[in-house]
């Protein structure tokens, strides 16, 4: 029953992580299948202010997922001439959400059941004693840091922002951020459209 609970909790932590989606926003694409290659550029601010979001691990494995979707895209790093100039941006920010308690079978006793359960990436411990009641489980305060990544593609010639993209996820599995940017730097380039 206890494996049950945990795959149920953890089915449900899958859905809210798939709830984030790519927004997008764009000239005619028709005008930027025409770009070919591109060079990275720095911002001129810092954006993040979480230390393990600025490193250069963080930086290469953004910089790697984006070549390796952009050559399926038919477009090519070239520092020396560049059509497009490409930088990312981290935010992030503190927020609160009101969580539902985990909800579990009612039994009486002291420290039986469920102890924890996972939220955002981490294990919360349940504090409880006697009967426990699943149907007024109430709710609790979980706070986390948000992170958003922002894609942008800039024309080398005019500077004209022709695309962005961002994601906006937690953030507070500080071990994990560089897979998570990565694998998010893929999903929103995979919305910019395809070289001709």
């Amino acid at each position: 029953m206890k494996t049950s609970i945990n795959a149920l909790m953890f089915a449900a932590l899958l859905s809210l992580a798939g709830c984030a989606s790519v927004k997008v926003d764009q000239v005619d694409s028709a005008h930027l299948a025409a770009y070919k290659k591109y060079a990275w550029v720095k911002p001129d601010v810092k954006t993040s202010q979480l230390p393990s979001l600025s490193g250069s691990i963080t930086e290469e494995n953004i910089r790697t997922a984006v070549k390796t979707e952009f050559a399926r895209k038919g477009i090519i790093e070239d520092d020396q001439n560049p059509d497009l100039l490409l930088m990312y941006h981290i935010y992030t920010s503190e927020k609160t959400e009101n969580v539902p308690n985990a909800p579990v079978y009612p039994y009486y006793g002291f420290g039986f059941g469920p102890r924890a359960y996972y939220f955002h990436g981490q294990l919360i411990p349940i504090a409880y004693s006697g009967y426990y009641n699943p149907w007024n489980t109430g709710y609790h305060q979980e706070h986390y840091t948000d992170g958003t990544l922002i894609i942008d593609v800039i024309d080398a010639k005019n500077n004209e922002l022709l695309w962005r993209g961002s994601m906006e996820n937690p953030v507070n599995d500080a071990a994990g951020l560089s897979k998570q940017f990565s694998k998010e730097a893929r999903e929103i380039l995979g919305k910019y459209p395809d070289a001709k």
